[in-house]
C-alpha cells in the first residue's frame, strides 16, 4: 500500500511520559496497534471529544468499548481477522507492570499490576465492540497528558514490527527537543528488553533492532520525521537527532481533570465528571431504585460545588463521590441533598445476604459489612449487634 503525500493524515495522540515498554516484554505489531486504539478511546474521553465508547468510569477502573469496525483492515489478514484479533487481545491480557525491589533487610517488595484484566468479545451479542477494562493504577498513568506527541496512524500500519512502532513512539516523544541522548540500557528498557535480558550487547541491538527500525521510519520521512543517531566508542549513551518534515499542532490539546471546578452558574460538570457521576448512580441503582435520577444528579452537583467552595485546593472529586455513593447505597443521603428519591423497598430476611454477612463476621470485617449493606439489611438478617456496637 502506497501512502499519498497530500492526503490528510489521521493522527493518534499519546502521553510521551507514559512508557509501557519498560515494564513488559516486547510487543507484537498488532498488540501495539490495538493498545494505541484503546489509548485513543481514553484520550478522546479525557480531551472531552467523546464518551460514546466509555461504558463505565469509576475510581476502580474504566470499562471501554473498542469499535472493531474502525480497526485498520490492512493490518489483518482478511480471512483470519477474528483469529488475529483474538491473538492480539490475548497478548494484551497478559501484559502487566512488575515492580520488584530487594530491600536492605534482604526482603523482596513487589507489586504486579495487570494492565487489561478483562478483554471480552462476543460477536453473537455485539460483533462491533470489544469490551476492555483498565484499572485506575494504569489509566491514571496514561492520562496526565501535559506532554502529548502525535503518531501518524497510516505510518503505524506500514511499519513492519512492534519494535519499529515502539521506537517511532520514542522518537516522536523527543522530537520537540530535536537532539537528545539515551543511555543504552535505558533504551533497551523502554523497548521491553531490559528485564528479559535480550540484546545486552550494543552490536546485536544495533544490528537487529535499532538500525532496521530507523531505516524503516526514514523510508517514510516525507510524511513525518527523519532519524539520525550515533554511539561513540567507550560511551554508554546513544545520541539521536530528529528532523521533523511535517509540523503537527498540539497546542489545542486540553486535558480534562476530575478536580476541575464546576461553574456555579452553569452547573455543568466536564465530560469525565459527568461520566463518573453516571457510573456511581448506575451501581447505586443495583442497591436501590431511584425515582428521579435527574433531580438526584442535580443535588449531587450542588453538593460537589459546595465542597469545592469549602475545600478549595484540597477538594478531591473521587473522595467526595465515593462518600456520596456510600450514603446513597446505605439509604441515608440526607437533606439538603435529600434521600426522598431513593425508593427503599421493605427489607426482609434474605438467606443469601445472611450467609454473606455471616462469613464477613467470621472474618472480623464489620466495617466492610457496614459499607456493603444498609442498616435495615443488617438488622433484617439478625446482625443488628454490628450496628449497635
Amino acid at each position: 500500500m502506497e501512502l499519498e503525500e497530500n492526503k490528510k493524515r489521521e493522527l493518534r495522540a499519546v502521553n510521551r511520559d507514559f512508557s509501557l515498554g519498560e515494564y513488559g516484554q516486547s510487543w507484537t505489531k498488532l498488540e501495539r496497534y490495538l493498545f494505541i486504539e484503546i489509548y485513543n478511546v481514553i484520550k478522546d474521553f479525557y480531551l472531552s471529544a467523546s464518551d460514546e465508547n466509555i461504558k463505565t468510569f469509576s475510581s476502580e477502573s474504566i470499562l471501554l468499548k473498542l469499535p472493531v469496525n474502525r480497526l485498520d483492515k490492512s493490518l489483518f489478514k482478511p480471512s483470519k481477522k477474528n483469529r488475529d484479533l483474538m491473538k492480539a487481545a490475548e497478548g494484551l491480557s497478559k501484559k502487566q507492570i512488575n515492580l520488584k525491589a530487594l530491600g536492605d533487610d534482604g526482603q523482596w517488595t513487589f507489586r504486579f499490576i495487570s494492565m487489561f484484566p478483562e478483554i471480552c468479545y462476543e460477536p453473537s451479542k455485539d460483533r462491533n465492540k470489544i469490551l476492555i477494562r483498565i484499572p485506575n493504577s494504569i489509566y491514571e498513568e496514561m492520562v496526565p497528558i501535559e506532554s502529548y506527541c502525535l503518531l501518524d496512524l497510516k505510518l503505524l500500519s506500514e511499519f513492519g514490527s512492534g519494535n519499529t512502532i515502539r521506537l517511532y513512539e520514542i522518537f516522536k516523544s523527543y522530537a520537540f527537543k530535536k537532539k537528545f541522548d539515551i543511555e543504552f540500557n535505558e533504551l533497551r528498557k523502554q523497548l521491553g528488553f531490559f528485564n528479559e535480558g535480550n540484546y545486552q550487547e550494543w552490536k546485536y541491538f544495533n544490528a537487529k533492532v535499532l538500525k532496521p527500525a530507523v531505516k524503516d521510519i526514514n523510508s517514510y520521512k516525507q510524511f513525518d520525521i527523519e532519524v539520525f543517531y550515533e554511539k561513540k566508542r567507550g560511551l554508554d549513551k546513544v545520541s539521536f537527532t530528529i528532523k521533523t518534515h511535517i509540523i503537527q499542532d498540539v497546542s489545542k490539546i486540553q486535558v480534562l481533570n476530575l478536580n476541575e471546578e464546576i461553574n456555579g452558574l452553569t452547573r455543568i460538570p466536564n465530560l469525565i465528571q459527568k461520566k463518573y457521576i453516571e457510573t456511581v448512580l448506575f451501581f447505586c441503582k443495583k442497591k436501590h431504585s431511584i425515582s428521579n435520577e435527574i433531580e438526584l444528579t442535580e443535588w449531587i452537583i450542588s453538593d460537589l460545588i459546595n465542597q469545592q467552595i469549602k475545600l478549595e485546593k484540597s477538594f478531591n472529586f473521587k473522595h467526595s463521590m465515593n462518600s456520596i455513593s456510600k450514603q446513597i447505597r446505605n439509604g441515608n443521603y440526607t437533606k439538603p441533598y435529600s434521600h426522598i428519591h431513593l425508593v427503599i423497598d421493605e427489607i426482609s430476611f434474605d438467606p443469601i445476604i445472611y450467609e454473606e454477612i455471616k462469613k464477613m463476621v467470621s472474618e472480623g470485617n464489620h466495617d466492610n459489612i457496614k459499607d456493603e449493606y444498609s442498616s435495615e439489611q443488617i438488622r433484617a438478617n439478625h446482625f443488628g449487634f454490628i450496628i449497635d456496637s
